[in-house]
């Protein structure tokens, strides 16, 4: 990703071997669906936030190893699972597994993960990193559940949607963070404030996801651009068009989101008419006060190469093209 890995490549070669160690399965069907996916050039934020928080606060042993790939896996599954609820294509520039080997494989591929992930967590036997799991992975469903329920729904409010992607995304980064301060035994205090960076590192990432989906190119975001308003993602660039603009542009929003198939011309004007009115903007602002906030969380911590990385970690957020 950037500069801020370099300094746990040891860490991430070993994470790539302990993937393919993890994942073993006597069904050959689903180890090559499993590979294709976790091995489809994803960026490994997550498994890096463990890897990075962990060494923050510490931890000198190898466990952070096996929780990193376990945190890829529970994030892999949801990507298995949300491109069946989206219908999903393509996703990192490949075709999906749902297109390839269809719904009934993805949706069990997925379940196998997530069982996996248990699975592994229960031969640690760590108990408050198995909680923290456990609640996130609840909060991922739902997270799911909430998107679905509002799908289409322009009275969507800036609530509505950061319970979403709180859920969806951000719990996940947390999870992954407060890990590190698990395994570093570290205090109530500094083990919330990792949670906080990371969940707030999660709100920015999802939010620049959503804006790129109206300013990125298909070649560069590994999916079709515009594939939120293609599915009725009510993203926050929308919400701030229909919350402040006038009838006119409010009306055609809501006609061209409950449409059943919207065109490259339909997709055009609404992205001028977010990029004219703000919507873009007003999101890359709320970009830079998240990660403002997750920087913040870091202060409790004294300096060190790790607390450097973890920085620029989230300065990337928001220069990320994809």
């Amino acid at each position: 990703m950037s500069g801020f890995t370099e300094i746990i490549q040891k860490d991430l070669d070993q994470l790539e071997a302990s993937i393919d160690e993890l994942m073993s399965t006597r069904v050959t069907y689903i180890k090559e669906i499993v590979t294709y996916i976790i091995k489809s050039g994803g960026k490994r934020v997550r498994p890096v936030l463990v890897m990075l928080c962990s060494k923050l606060c510490g931890y000198r042993g190898k466990k952070h190893i096996p929780y990193a790939a376990i945190i890829e896996f529970i994030h892999t599954a949801t990507l298995l699972h949300d491109d069946v609820v989206d219908n999903a294509k393509t996703r990192r520039g490949l075709s999906t597994v749902n297109t390839v080997w269809g719904n009934e494989p993805s949706v069990l591929v997925g379940d196998f993960l997530y069982s996996r992930s248990f699975e592994l967590m229960s031969r640690d036997g760590n108990n408050e990193i198995q909680k923290t799991i456990s609640q996130v992975t609840t909060a991922l469903s739902e997270g799911e559940i909430l998107e679905i329920v509002k799908t289409a729904d322009t009275e969507t409010t800036e609530n509505d949607y950061y319970e979403i992607i709180g859920n969806k995304t951000a719990v996940l980064f947390g999870a992954a963070c407060e890990i590190g301060a698990i395994l570093g035994n570290k205090s109530n205090n500094e083990r919330k404030a990792l949670k906080n960076f990371g969940y707030n590192l999660g709100i920015a990432f999802q939010l620049m996801d959503d804006v790129l989906d109206y300013t990125s190119y298909n070649d560069v975001l590994g999916k079709r651009v515009g594939t939120d308003l293609n599915e009725g993602k009510v993203t926050l660039p929308l919400i701030y068009v229909l919350e402040n603009t006038g009838d006119k542009y409010k009306a055609y929003i809501e006609k061209v989101v409950t449409k059943r198939r919207i065109t490259k011309r339909d997709f055009e004007r609404v992205r001028n008419i977010i990029e004219k009115t703000g919507g873009i903007a007003y999101t890359l602002a709320a970009t830079e006060d998240h990660l403002d906030k997750a920087k913040k969380y870091l202060d409790i911590f004294p300096s060190s190469r790790y607390k450097t990385a973890l920085l620029e970690l989230a300065d990337y957020m928001l220069k990320r093209e994809m």
